[in-house]
């Protein structure tokens, strides 16, 4: 892997290190289609990327279908209850074995639908070669007359696993550090938040949005302008309450707080938290808003009485994938007017979504100018140094080992 032209470590480099000196990272980084690939395999390809929770999958044969790094995965909870990821591509004729094939006259050119669910094994629709819950491949037809071919020396190749606080991430280099060790500050300040306890509820996947994926990571993590693009509808928790932790060496998380007016705030037309707060957290948490990153693309955001988890995941120079979901406790999804209330939450956050998407594609838009710049930081930006510093030290590994 090779820095493309006209991108220089140096250049990178006065990206990194504190707000009060940092500069914006070089524009080309956002839209340039050779850079966009050096990035897929400097830090998509070498760090733990989020697949999923553990709720998701929680008996065996259950399984999820999700693509990261254009990588179809599967993952799956295994014969053994463990967590598996897999590669989703069947070792015949690379086709990808949770792919529905029904598809309709309008959408049959359409990039596949991989699906999630339940099941004892994968069959390819293809040529029906099956694999069991651990990938072995357990049948395969009519392959007798092909000369030294056996079954046992055919499986889907394995990736490893972590599971964190529920959150299940994979890497795609087996000789990765381990994760959890690099999230010890942050795991301290969600201790009572409980986190691996919570579930989550009605995810979704935005496909294609029209924006490089650091611009989604740096409008989701500062806070300078929750005061003014979103002046009115985020008074209970205005920018002026903003602040960050200041990442370990080897941290691969970012986090800030802000601190809201009175304690129960929350993002919709009340300023109100909508459910009871989460059991075990403090006033002081109670009256704060946590924003996290683990890098490269897990964001999450904790507030009185909910969370909520972003995953994004490049797939072009100028787009991404955006899945998202709120977790709760059961308690809180057990309630009998959960369904309704849930409902009220999601169009208070829409209100944020309407002003942040647009600027977002206005950013990207800019960021292709021949006047782009590379600005400097507020105090309230903070975390975007803190970000940039991250992902130098992995654009400049990548170059090194050229």
């Amino acid at each position: 892997m090779v820095l493309p032209p006209g991108i220089t470590v140096g250049s990178l480099r006065q990206s990194s290190g504190s707000f009060t000196e940092a500069v914006g990272l070089p524009p080309a980084v956002y839209f340039d289609p050779e850079f966009h690939r050096f990035e897929m395999d400097a830090v998509f390809g070498a760090d733990w990327l989020c697949v999923g929770r553990q709720e998701q999958i929680p008996g065996v044969g259950d399984y999820l279908s999700v693509t990261r790094a254009g990588e179809p995965l599967i993952v799956v909870r295994s014969k053994d209850s463990s967590i598996r990821v897999m590669s989703a591509v069947c070792q015949h004729r690379a086709m990808c074995i949770t792919a529905s094939v029904d598809r309709t006259d309008d959408d049959m050119l359409a990039p596949p639908d991989l699906e999630s669910g339940t099941t004892r094994q994968f069959r390819c629709p293809y040529h029906y070669w099956v694999y069991d819950l651990d990938g072995q491949l357990v049948g395969a037809p009519e392959m007798s007359q092909t000369l030294g071919f056996d079954m046992a020396d055919v499986q889907l190749p394995s990736l490893p696993v972590e599971v964190w606080n529920g959150f299940v991430f994979t890497n795609f280099d087996p000789n990765a550090e381990p994760l959890a060790p690099r999230l010890a500050k942050l795991d301290a300040v969600l201790t009572n938040y409980a986190v691996e306890s919570l579930v989550t509820v009605d995810p979704v996947t935005i496909p294609d949005v029209p924006f490089n994926w650091k611009i989604m990571i740096e409008n989701f993590m500062e806070m300078y302008h929750n005061s003014r693009l979103h002046r009115g509808i985020h008074e209970f928790a205005p920018s002026s309450g903003a602040w960050y932790s200041d990442p370990d060496p080897g941290d691969v998380a970012m986090f800030g707080f802000n601190e809201t007016i009175e304690p129960d705030g929350g993002f919709n037309p009340t300023f109100k938290a909508l459910f009871p707060p989460l059991p075990g957290t403090t006033i002081e948490e109670r009256q704060r808003v946590v924003f996290a990153l683990v890098a490269p693309s897990l964001l999450m955001g904790f507030q009185s009485d909910s969370a909520f988890w972003f995953y994004v995941d490049p797939t072009g120079p100028t787009t991404h994938a955006l899945s998202m979901a709120y977790i709760f406790p059961t308690s809180t999804v057990d309630l009998p007017d959960f369904g309704e209330t849930l409902e009220e939450a999601i169009a208070g956050v829409s209100n944020f979504n309407r002003q942040d998407m647009p600027t977002n594609v206005s950013v990207q838009l800019g960021m292709q100018s021949r006047f782009a710049p590379r600005g400097r930081y507020a105090w309230q930006e903070g975390v975007l140094a803190q970000f940039n510093t991250w992902l130098v030290s992995r654009y400049e590994a990548a170059d090194q080992k050229q």
